[in-house]
């Protein structure tokens, strides 16, 4: 059990010092953020304790803004006087630095001073003996799981991870507030050969919550199943054809459309989807949510680390773009508010309104194509949308996966693959901010054996 020994109040206290000492320094603006965490996390491998690690982790960083100039600095000590070293050393530091008439803190009417902050907190109360215990009781479940004959597996790596914090953020403006959180994870790594090839895969549950992780059991098994599916992988020959993204590698799509819908890239003009607001980009069936206030959400908060209140919103709306990830600074340049995305989206929502179904019913809608179910590598053009990825999966045939295919690339034009999206699964998958099914999409190109 993690003992954080400063509470939220005391937090609150040192990051006012911060603010209070660089205002005493000068005509300046100031944000001061103290933060403290600790967590707990053990691996195992075949029945051998290969990691434990037990950390402890505190900070005060503090910003200063002095005539479009910003200077930053921090301090590993909680201390009254470390504190104050760190706050002079932000105000000679804003001294310093070129201007940038659009850097400053966030507008006082975007503050969240009395937005309701959703639950985030949730400790394990487990000890280090049983959490350790969990990481040895996955790893002997992978390696207790049926398989065929033939095959044999090994576990690379069962982990378990527990980790809780605070965080105390105040401003020049008014602004004081904290909150908790935590955060908890179980994942497999197992490796499977048969005949002299080997294929290698992973499953995990991250929770808020502990009691809300998947099993053990279920994450053994899936990690196992897996690995041992894509044994046998053969290459395809080059073609166009219809393409299922598994839900787990899905959100990789989603990524680069927030990224495209980002400040940066908008004021940059380095985005394929620019000046697109009141613009259809997909099709009328598809929506982009964002919510903030969900509780225990992977990416929940009433703030981002700027102060400004998120907001529930639809992003994309039957395929139009009503909205920009932007934090103040980006704002400023678009001559726009902050949308409270300082610290990136708030828990998002890709889903469709055209019917769907799971996996299964995905793949027997697309009759023949290819499941792609991993990626190793590629990249994304943000300006002109050329999208290439390295990629493994299954080939289905008659809306049945009938063998396993690596070796590949698959690739197609961003834009043109947003605009050609068929429908969207139920089988929803959460990564971190991202919660997608699976995405079906017409002719893309699977670059293979000539």
């Amino acid at each position: 059990m993690i003992n954080l020994r400063l509470n939220e109040e005391r937090l609150r206290a040192l990051a006012s010092l911060a603010v209070d000492q660089a205002l005493a320094l000068g005509d300046v603006a100031v944000s001061a953020t103290a933060r403290i965490g600790g967590g707990m996390r053990f691996t195992v491998a075949q029945g051998t304790a290969d990691k434990a690690l037990r950390d402890l982790t505190q900070s005060v960083v503090v910003t200063v803004y002095q005539q479009g100039r910003m200077g930053t600095a921090s301090t590993s000590s909680l201390e009254e006087t470390a504190i104050r070293r760190a706050a002079a050393e932000a105000v000679a530091t804003s001294g310093r630095v070129a201007v940038d008439p659009d850097a400053g803190l966030a507008d006082p009417a975007t503050l969240a001073h009395d937005t309701p902050l959703p639950e985030l907190a949730s400790p394990s109360g487990l000890s280090v003996a049983e959490l350790s215990a969990l990481a040895f009781e996955m790893d002997a479940a992978a390696c207790g799981c049926a398989i065929l004959p033939g095959i044999a597996t090994r576990v690379a790596e069962a982990g378990v991870a527990s980790s809780d914090g605070r965080v105390a953020l105040a401003t020049s403006a008014g602004f004081c507030r904290s909150f908790s959180f935590s955060n908890h994870g179980l994942w497999a790594m197992v490796k499977a050969e048969k005949d002299g090839q080997s294929a290698i895969d992973v499953a995990q549950s991250t929770e808020r919550r502990f009691q809300s992780l998947d099993s053990v059991e279920m994450v053994a098994q899936k990690a196992v199943e897996r690995a041992v599916a894509q044994l046998g992988a053969r290459s395809l020959a080059t073609q166009r054809a219809s393409i299922l993204f598994d839900a787990r590698i899905a959100s990789a799509l989603l990524g680069d459309v927030v990224g495209a819908l980002g400040g940066v890239a908008q004021f940059r003009r380095t985005s394929l989807f620019q000046d697109s607001l009141g613009t259809q980009i997909a099709p009328d069936h598809i929506d982009l949510l964002e919510d903030p206030f969900l509780p225990f959400g992977l990416a929940s908060g009433a703030y981002d680390r700027e102060g400004v209140a998120g907001q529930q919103r639809a992003v994309i709306e039957a395929g139009v773009v009503r909205g920009y990830f932007l934090d103040s600074r980006a704002a400023r340049r678009l001559s726009m508010r902050s949308t409270g995305n300082a610290d990136g989206p708030w828990n998002l929502r890709f889903i469709s309104r055209a019917p769907a179904g799971d996996r299964a019913a995905l793949c027997a809608r697309m009759g023949r194509g290819l499941l792609v179910t991993q990626f190793n590598g590629g990249a994304t053009d943000p300006v002109t949308g050329n999208w290439t990825r390295a990629a493994g999966g299954f080939w289905v045939e008659d809306g049945v996966p009938t063998f396993p295919v690596s070796g590949i690339t698959v690739g197609g034009n961003l834009r043109d693959m947003i605009g050609g999206i068929v429908t969207i699964g139920s089988d929803l998958y959460r990564q971190g901010a991202f919660q997608t099914g699976s995405i079906l999409i017409h002719d893309l190109q699977i670059g293979g054996a000539p």
